[in-house]
């Protein structure tokens, strides 16, 4: 899988070259790999010089962008341990907006915050 980055770098068929260097006589694969690499950066350069292009994800319209947008979109880059570190950050995450929701939408002006109680004396 490609990040965003990676579809800009290597275009003009660069993963063809890349799966081929295996193939490539070992004496030459050093030399070509260094081109790959000097081909990436001008594809790079050149995206970059075009003035309003920018690398962004698609959900973003000039907001913050969720954490846990983040986190689903690099775990998809990560090994199985990183993973399921990922998954268990993604789960507590998700149980505190949840509790947050819960606490918000019975948190009126007759309740107490937690750990006060209300008195009716005052």
């Amino acid at each position: 899988m490609l990040t965003a980055l990676d579809q800009v770098a290597n275009r003009n068929h660069l993963q063809l070259l890349k799966a081929l260097l295996p193939y490539i006589h070992p004496g030459r694969q050093r030399m070509l790999s260094v081109c790959i690499k000097m081909m990436e950066m001008q594809n790079i350069l050149r995206f970059y010089d075009h003035g309003d292009c920018c690398v962004s994800a698609c959900s973003l319209s000039g907001d913050a962008p969720e954490m846990l947008d983040i986190l689903a979109d690099i775990r998809n880059y990560c090994d199985l341990e990183e993973q399921q570190m990922i998954d268990q950050c993604i789960q507590l995450m998700s149980a505190m907006e949840l509790y947050s929701m819960f606490y918000e939408d019975n948190n009126d002006n007759t309740s107490a915050p937690p750990g006060k109680e209300m008195s009716y004396d005052e």
